[in-house]
């Protein structure tokens, strides 16, 4: 086998809260992880040439040795001693910097798509071990479905993954800087809901209403403090048909609804479309990488 091509998906979070700060400068959170139908096209080569080479055609995305999916690249290499050559051809659906962990799920890709065109047989414990050096959200693109994190989010507990929920993303078009996030996060204006067991118990018995009306991220706080139209955006989201709740995802600026089925996402989406640089609809889905 010459090459493997990956699906990379993305991911939304359905609660997150910041419970701490950490010695190392990181967050300890508690957040419930969603993979969906969105995703990147990861595509690996091997070739004859020593080195590591990544393709992508979206202007934001680095194709040196900051990439993440570089990283990934570089990291299998140096755990087994050396892979050969290879290339790596990212075709981008996710936005970039949007919380929706795009380049976490690329880097996901290449350790799932690296071990298996290999033939390294490397172990999934050890692959999400080493993800979690890479990124935080890594881990749970690698891991997929739905999951309670903790930790920087790398600490995860399976959860039933909910089914073709049908889901509106929208992005204004702003990138947001995590680093920046949690810099201005105040802990004392910080509204401390402690809803996780609650909604963690709704995506356990997949009561779409209960999810809905539980949605909470702290994140969006300081982000609709800075960019406003997030936080509109978001509210007119909210109100609109079918929709049983509205969040933003992660650090932010994708906001997303959970709505009643997907002819109500189709009619929400061509409301949004021309009005926003990013608009699809899409469903939940059962897993983070997928070799195809």
């Amino acid at each position: 086998m010459q090459d493997i091509r990956v699906r990379a998906h993305a991911k939304i979070n359905l609660y997150l809260d910041v419970v701490g700060k950490r010695e190392d400068g990181y967050h300890n959170l508690e957040t419930i992880f969603h993979s969906i139908g969105l995703h990147d096209d990861v595509i690996i080569r091997k070739q004859e040439t020593k080195g590591i080479t990544v393709h992508c055609e979206h202007p934001a995305v680095p194709c040196d040795s900051s990439n993440l999916a570089h990283r990934a690249a570089q990291c299998l290499s140096d755990e087994v001693g050396g892979i050969g050559g290879i290339t790596i051809d990212i075709c981008k659906r996710i936005p970039v910097a949007a919380g929706l962990a795009g380049g976490s799920a690329n880097a996901a890709a290449v350790l799932h798509g690296v071990n298996q065109l290999f033939e390294l047989g490397l172990t999934q414990d050890l692959l999400m071990h080493l993800g979690s050096q890479l990124g935080a959200d890594v881990p749970f693109c690698l891991h997929g479905g739905a999951a309670l994190g903790l930790g920087i989010g790398e600490r995860l507990t399976r959860l039933p993954a909910l089914s073709d929920i049908s889901l509106l993303l929208l992005n204004p078009g702003i990138e947001v800087s995590t680093a920046s996030v949690f810099k201005k996060l105040n802990f004392s204006l910080t509204k401390r809901k402690q809803a996780g067991i609650i909604i963690k118990t709704y995506v356990e018995k997949s009561d779409v209403v209960g999810i809905g009306e539980n949605l909470y991220n702290c994140l969006e706080m300081p982000v609709f403090s800075e960019y406003p139209e997030v936080g509109v955006l978001k509210d007119e989201l909210s109100t609109q048909a079918g929709c049983y709740g509205a969040l933003m995802s992660g650090s932010g600026a994708t906001v997303f609804a959970i709505v009643y089925n997907r002819d109500a996402a189709h009619r929400s989406e061509s409301h949004f479309k021309s009005r926003v640089s990013f608009c699809t609809s899409t469903v939940t889905s059962p897993v983070g990488v997928y070799v195809y």
